[in-house]
């Protein structure tokens, strides 16, 4: 991986995004001179992004010689870069900006692939063919396990985590930890191993993409495709639960589709043991901030149904193309802290209403009042998939002239507690 003192100069940049009707732009960074100032608003901004949680001027890439930087410009939701919030940072192919609701990738080639010096390598009988993307924690490649003529892709540890000992033991540790998973609706890690030194985690290669990636380009989901990734997921979170395990970062870039139609939950190598008395414990708050349970969020234990709540704002943010709250990170979480959540069928209302009093079940603020297990939440998908009556037995179901699901929802709780 690139680092200090060993980036070259790119010959070629490009970025590239899907907008909300899914068309693909391209914008060639090698053709801007100075700076492109990327946001909503056309006249301040030259590279305009329609995206309602995108500031007027949001950020701006600027050259520098070859070299390209990207800078946050004060906005109100904030850059990312690769899952880390930026205030300034330089760019290189591989990279996922996000700004709002909108992913930015960044492709191109550099002077014999020195920016990434194994890009093309052979390591240990991996050859690393493609840059997948980029994370906080490492880079993806799609590869090919040589001897046996297998595409994978191949997680390398990040260089800034592999100068740290603990940073290397708890990646070696989780990877065999993940190793050892074998479900249909789990990614599958293959391989976890030192080469020279470079860490490497195989894992199985999905070439159906994200949903993250399906709702960029596709849109909001519908109840079909919804209640399908809630009944597989559901199944891989009670696999999951059933072997001690809490992801805690379960959201739409972790949910991936393959060409069959399955869906499997990835990234299982961050997940955290359940210990001896149910419960995950923290050292400190971990998740994304649009899809994070409360409990979570306070730090401290969890079990799985923080997996299920997180779920439910995956499936929240895939029915409606947007998150179930706006703003900054501590704002979002103070949220799921304290807000209900909108009214769901002013925003999808073609969802089922069987669809809808089940998402609503897996965001209770308290983790007693929902679904008790990804089992649970699957049969209840499968429910409401085949139109039998309400996805939860303990909600009722919304007809014309009642009160909106989420209202419903709370006086069945608040009827339970009594």
């Amino acid at each position: 991986m690139m680092g200090p003192g060993i980036s070259m100069p790119a010959t070629s940049m490009k970025l590239s995004y899907h907008t909300a009707d899914g068309s693909y732009r391209a914008y060639d960074l090698m053709k801007v001179s100075d700076a492109v100032i990327i946001g909503r608003d056309r006249q301040l901004s030259k590279l305009v992004i329609p995206d309602a949680q995108v500031s007027r001027s949001h950020c701006v890439i600027a050259r520098k010689g070859d070299r390209f930087y990207l800078e946050d410009l004060g906005s109100r939701n904030g850059t990312w870069l690769n899952d880390s919030q930026i205030t300034k940072s330089e760019l290189r192919p591989g990279d996922i900006i996000r700004i709002g609701g909108t992913d930015l990738h960044i492709g191109g080639g550099v002077q014999s692939g020195a920016d990434d010096p194994i890009l093309g390598r052979d390591l240990g009988g991996f050859e690393l063919m493609e840059i997948l993307g980029r994370g906080s924690y490492g880079t993806v490649y799609r590869g090919l396990q040589v001897a046996l003529g297998r595409p994978v892709a191949i997680k390398v540890l990040d260089e800034k985590h592999r100068k740290n000992p603990e940073q290397v033991k708890s990646f070696l540790n989780e990877a065999r930890a993940a190793g050892r998973l074998n479900h249909p609706n789990l990614v599958q890690v293959h391989d976890v191993r030192q080469i020279d030194e470079y860490f490497l985690l195989v894992m199985e290669l999905i070439n159906g993409g994200s949903m993250a990636d399906r709702l960029r380009i596709e849109g909001p989901q519908n109840n079909e495709v919804l209640c399908a990734i809630l009944e597989d997921m559901g199944n891989a979170l009670s696999y999951a639960a059933s072997q001690k395990l809490v992801h805690r970062d379960v959201k739409p870039d972790n949910i991936l589709a393959t060409a069959e139609g399955v869906y499997k939950l990835a990234d299982l190598g961050i997940a955290t043991p359940i210990s001896g008395d149910g419960q995950a414990h923290q050292v400190k708050a971990f998740g994304s901030a649009h899809y994070v349970a409360p409990e979570q969020a306070r730090g401290g234990s969890i079990d799985s149904r923080a997996d299920i709540y997180a779920l439910g704002a995956s499936i929240w943010h895939l029915a409606t193309g947007k998150p179930m709250f706006d703003g900054t990170s501590r704002q979002i979480i103070a949220c799921h802290l304290n807000t209900e959540p909108p009214d769901l069928l002013q925003l999808a209302p073609r969802l089922s209403a069987p669809l809808v009093d089940l998402i609503y079940h897996m965001l209770a603020k308290n983790p007693e009042d929902r679904p008790h297990s990804g089992e649970a939440v699957a049969e209840a998908a499968r429910l409401a998939r085949d139109g039998k009556g309400a996805a939860m037995s303990k909600h009722p179901t919304v007809t014309s002239g009642r009160l909106p699901a989420r209202r419903r929802v709370r006086r069945v709780v608040r009827r339970r507690r009594r």
